[in-house]
């Protein structure tokens, strides 16, 4: 193998590992402050929901046209670009404390983030061999969790009643942009493929399409709204971001091994067991939660079986699409997270509204049950297509 192709390899992984942290940490961060800010002020769930939905939104309307933009531009501006907009906009919000001007800025941050999400999975895949796909992905999943346990973290050392964690936020996003000035232009991306629509895709893969809006949902709505359950149940603000951050480093833990099993064994049925148990999960988490010991670890090892949720539909779309496929492909399903992004908090916002915190954990398990009958007739469908 040519040492330079190889030398692109490496830099290319590395830029999108780095892109992958800097996504993850904007929302690891914006997801519980924003909504610790705006619950301090006295701000309904429901309108906290509807303040995410806003963030997921720039993402979902953009979908029809990134692919075409990542073609043209290159996967490695459209990341530069979006990584110069993500820290100016977390420097705004952090200077402008009001829900309703919040609404357009983290618009343009959601934006920001699916652009460099769309353009980092095209080059992780078209990197990825097919032999090494669940182990690199595993990796680049694993990255992302990093990016989300940084959030919390962060928040721990700053408190969410100043400037302070947008501004190291900001810097920090700012350094980790660096490797992606190593990409070439054209970033990975196969040139002279015809754009392929979003709805052909979205017809060769339901299942995978509508899981990571489920996906989005449950986890989303799980990271803004974890900190105001953890403060209902008794284990105060710094407990409930600290288990957050153990539940984004299950991921970064756990999905090497489980990426290597990817490799190893049937995708799909790995996939369907990593849905049965974040199911269950969910569903008796608030009463392990608050044990010292195994609250943690049940909170670790849930995390890494969720993130591999995310991590095999990665892995399936490499695994069935390239070139502009692929480019359409992970464009529509970072559009589907931004889908699911809108609707996870607000319905569960509300739900708690409704209902109380307590509603959180058993509305995410619902969600995954009510996806599972999805998967078995979206998986059929696509296998008769193919």
């Amino acid at each position: 193998m040519p040492r330079g192709f190889l030398s692109f390899r490496q830099r290319g992984l590395i830029a999108v590992i780095a892109s992958m942290v800097i996504v993850n940490l904007v929302y690891g961060l914006t997801l519980p402050l924003l909504s610790l800010v705006l619950d301090s002020q006295g701000i309904s769930k429901t309108v906290i929901g509807l303040s995410i939905v806003a963030q997921a939104s720039g993402g979902v309307l953009l979908a029809p046209a990134m692919s075409k933009l990542i073609l043209r531009l290159g996967a490695a501006h459209v990341m530069q670009l979006s990584t110069a907009i993500a820290a100016v906009t977390l420097l705004a919000l952090g200077l402008v404390q009001d829900v309703y001007a919040w609404f357009p800025m983290r618009f343009l941050l959601g934006a920001a983030a699916a652009g460099l999400w769309s353009a980092s999975e095209v080059v992780i895949n078209e990197l990825a061999d097919d032999r090494w796909r669940g182990r690199i992905i595993g990796v680049y999943g694993s990255a992302g969790a990093a990016g989300f346990a940084f959030g919390p973290l962060i928040l721990i050392a700053t408190g969410s009643d100043t400037v302070l964690p947008f501004a190291v936020t900001a810097a920090l996003i700012a350094g980790a942009a660096l490797p992606l000035f190593w990409l070439p232009r054209d970033g990975g991306v196969e040139a002279g493929h015809e754009h392929s629509g979003l709805l052909r895709i979205f017809r060769i893969v339901p299942h995978i399409m509508i899981l990571n809006l489920v996906y989005a949902a449950t986890v989303e709505a799980f990271v803004a709204f974890f900190p105001l359950l953890g403060i209902h149940i008794g284990i105060g603000e710094a407990r409930s971001l600290s288990l957050l951050t153990t539940f984004a480093l299950g991921g970064v833990v756990l999905q090497l091994p489980l990426g290597w099993l990817a490799d190893h064994v049937h995708r799909h049925g790995l996939l369907l067991v990593c849905i049965v148990l974040t199911l269950g999960g969910f569903t008796l988490l608030p009463e392990i939660v608050v044990r010292p010991i195994a609250g943690p670890a049940f909170t670790f090892a849930l995390g890494g079986i969720e993130g591999m949720i995310y991590a095999l539909g990665v892995i399936l779309l490499g695994q069935r699409f390239r070139g502009a496929e692929l480019a359409a492909a992970s464009v529509l399903y970072t559009g589907m997270w931004g889908v699911g992004t809108m609707l996870g908090p607000a319905l569960i916002g509300a739900g708690m509204d409704w209902f109380g915190n307590l509603a959180l954990t058993y509305m995410i398990a619902a969600m995954y049950v009510v996806y599972l009958p999805v998967f078995f007739i979206g998986r059929r469908l696509s296998s008769g297509g193919r």
